[in-house]
């Protein structure tokens, strides 16, 4: 039978048989990742094929590494090796050294065909580069760059599909947040409360365990995201009372496995509540920055820092959120020619 994996217990298997390989083989690949496992795979019928045919003549392994075993070196996180597993059927058996940045940039539309510019980067363009650059790192492949997708060619995705990416997010605010916890289970209310306060990401506030709490020094230890590190958090006085309030659950504070797990329950709220369904990042993220600059007029250097944004930029830029847009910037300036003309004129005469 050819080489075939299967789950065993909490690890992946490999069974079979394959030319170039001596005997049937039955052992664990040593690892719960599916997308591992099935990279493993590739690589070790691609070695037995090898040896087959060439024997002991077979080029170094710096030229022959292919992309499944570069991805079998690389420490991919959960989201990555989701998009790694869609990947691997692409470019599994092809050598790292022979992948081009303009076939990583295509791949994207063979994936993801109904998808935005912005899902190819995301979920192709960047585990693919990722894989590529540390394969380099290692072993000395090729590294890659690949060239970013352009204003033109989104715009003419969005319009091959019929629907514009990119969407201005409508950010939470108190007066919503009020009216959704008022609808939603303990749980789900302190986690929307967390995440507004706090300007938390969805999977930061999951993960949170009991020994994350430091409630006597108002505080929380926040797991890392995206480059930050994890670290200490300071959090109100009513956060801590609610948090206080709330048993664990599933040795979780908001008692959630995952972060698919929370968006039916936040929907039934948003529902229960007859109020816009904005989603859990816009609500909690977006909401946090548009609350605290806009809104409250805080100072974005202490808001980017509070929130874990690496500028005062990127937080401006993305996640505060125009009020009214140009109707504040008309208002002040009516404001201003009243002001003017309420004032007498003075006639060089009269000085």
């Amino acid at each position: 039978m050819p080489l075939t994996i299967y789950r065993k217990g909490l690890k992946w298997w490999i069974r079979g048989r394959a030319d170039g390989i001596d005997g049937y083989i039955d052992r664990s690949l040593r690892t719960s990742d599916e997308a591992v496992a099935t990279a493993k795979l590739a690589e070790i019928e691609r070695q037995a094929r090898q040896r087959a045919i060439l024997g002991p003549d077979a080029p170094s392994e710096k030229d022959e590494l292919t992309f499944a075993a570069a991805v079998i070196l690389y420490p991919a996180k959960p989201a990555e090796a989701g998009y790694l597993q869609k990947i691997l059927p692409h470019l599994a058996a092809k050598k790292v050294r022979d992948i081009t940045p303009n076939e990583v940039r295509n791949l994207g539309r063979q994936i993801y065909p109904k998808a935005a510019t912005d899902t190819w980067r995301r979920q192709v363009v960047v585990p693919i580069s990722a894989v590529i650059n540390n394969a380099h790192q290692i072993k000395g492949t090729p590294p890659i760059k690949v060239k970013a997708y352009t204003p033109a060619e989104r715009q003419a995705q969005d319009a091959a599909r019929g629907k514009q990416s990119r969407a201005e997010k409508t950010p939470g605010s108190w007066e919503w947040l009020d009216k959704f916890r008022e609808h939603a289970n303990p749980y789900m209310s302190a986690l929307a409360l967390f995440m507004f306060t706090t300007g938390a990401r969805v999977t930061q506030a999951i993960e949170l365990v009991p020994d994350d709490l430091d409630l006597q020094n108002h505080r929380v230890w926040m797991p890392p995201s995206k480059g930050h590190p994890a670290q200490w958090v300071s959090i109100t006085t009513d956060m801590v009372v609610t948090l206080a309030n709330l048993p664990p659950r599933n040795g979780k504070v908001f008692g959630y496995a995952n972060r698919h797990s929370i968006y039916g329950p936040w929907q039934h709220a948003c529902k229960q509540a007859g109020i816009e369904y904005i989603g859990p990042h816009a609500a909690g993220r977006h909401g946090f920055g548009t609350e605290t600059v806009v809104r409250r007029g805080v100072n974005p250097v202490d808001v980017a820092k509070h929130g874990r944004w690496s500028s005062p930029r990127v937080l401006l830029d993305t996640y505060a959120h125009s009020r009214q847009g140009s109707q504040n910037v008309l208002d002040a300036f009516s404001r201003e020619e009243k002001r003017k003309s309420a004032k007498p004129k003075q006639s060089r005469f009269n000085k």
